[in-house]
């Protein structure tokens, strides 16, 4: 019996040396890395950025680390898809996951 109606599926999660860019690359994704992890890091610049494109849930660090929050689902995910795809962060653009 699966009480919330689908199957949950186990994906291994992989950050590759370079960007994987390319719509075709999330095409069939049910955006689980949107979804799956608690933050994402990023680099000063990238801080800017999503700050400029409205971001609400940025974090600061005193060490100096700059963070977007996307647990339960990144605030730029909109119908499944990256509403800042072109801009997303260089980290999101170098991780895919793959069925385990």
């Amino acid at each position: 019996m699966n009480l919330f109606g689908r199957k949950r599926v186990k994906k291994h999660g992989i950050l590759l040396e370079n960007f994987l860019d390319g719509e075709q690359h999330c095409r069939n994704c049910d955006a689980a890395c949107c979804r799956g992890f608690p933050t994402v890091e990023l680099t000063a610049g990238e801080y800017a950025t999503l700050e400029n494109l409205g971001a609400a849930r940025l974090q600061f660090l005193l060490d100096g680390r700059y963070y977007l929050e996307i647990e339960n689902g990144c605030e730029f995910l909109v119908d499944n898809r990256c509403a800042i795809y072109g801009q997303r962060p260089s980290i999101c653009r170098r991780f895919t996951c793959r069925d385990m």
